[in-house]
């Protein structure tokens, strides 16, 4: 089954609807695990299979699809200037000098993010010196809703947004048993993660690792900093000392977000 893209405004209520079709190709290309054919880029995009051909074919010359087999995947170019954007972005080098500086969380995998819609976006990661290293790739995607990153983000919003972005939320992904099951648990995590001023995720995403998250208190985009650690090594003091590292460097990102 071809998976279809997500209901959004359509192309033709936008200034330039091939360039906006040529993006919503690159975000299905990115959603895949495996090479897409153009019937595939068709169905999902709802266009003729014609149409979809004559977008990938000038994302080829572009350098942003290749082939791949009997199909397509993104190009080295959007890795290209993915990276080039993070390397632009001052925040990003803020994360990684002040992580370095700090006396815990600077052995520790750390990682900094951003909130799109009900999803966390990874921007940077600093990989610590543990013998077993815990992170996810640079501009993954997760469910907002089983990171502690992504509920650190979620309580961070104001009421308002919090409703809009679970208004057509109508089930909850469950990676492992112990994530919620419904928006009301949701919220009622969230509610803690206010009151205590950071948030945990136990294992609710992966089995065996536990996060530890802050949100980053700064204008514009939500954002959050976090580490992730084997759940066998949490203990009182070391998570202490990790949650003290992480609103530290949370507040000095803010300082230096809001300028």
């Amino acid at each position: 089954m071809t998976a279809v893209l997500p209901s959004i405004p359509g192309a033709r209520d936008t200034p330039a609807p091939a360039a906006f079709r040529a993006v919503q190709v690159l975000e299905y290309l990115g959603s895949r695990t495996e090479p897409a054919t153009l019937t595939e880029v068709a169905l999902a995009l709802g266009i003729a299979k014609s149409s979809a051909s004559n977008l990938v074919s000038t994302l080829e010359v572009a350098r942003m699809v290749r082939r791949a087999g009997h199909g397509w995947v993104l190009g080295y170019k959007v890795l290209e200037l993915g990276q080039s954007m993070l390397a632009s972005t001052t925040l990003v080098a803020e994360f990684r000098r002040i992580t370095n500086a700090l006396p815990t969380l600077q052995n520790d995998t750390a990682l900094l993010a951003a909130l799109d819609g009900m999803e966390v976006i990874y921007l940077a990661r600093h990989d610590g010196r543990q013998p077993i290293r815990l992170a996810s790739d640079i501009g993954r995607r997760m469910p907002a809703s089983v990171t502690a990153l992504g509920k650190a983000m979620l309580a961070s919003l104001t009421p308002e947004d919090l409703d809009r972005r679970l208004a057509d939320v109508t089930v909850l992904p469950r990676p492992t048993k112990r994530a919620h099951r419904t928006t009301v648990e949701l919220r009622r995590d969230l509610a803690q993660v206010r009151e205590r001023g950071y948030a945990i995720d136990d294992e609710q995403n992966t089995i065996g690792v536990t996060c530890f998250a802050v949100p980053v208190v700064a204008t514009g985009q939500p954002i959050a900093v976090s580490t992730t650690l084997l759940t066998q090594r949490v203990r009182p003091e070391l998570r202490g000392r990790l949650i003290a590292d992480l609103t530290s460097l949370a507040r000095q990102l803010a300082t230096f977000a809001n300028g």
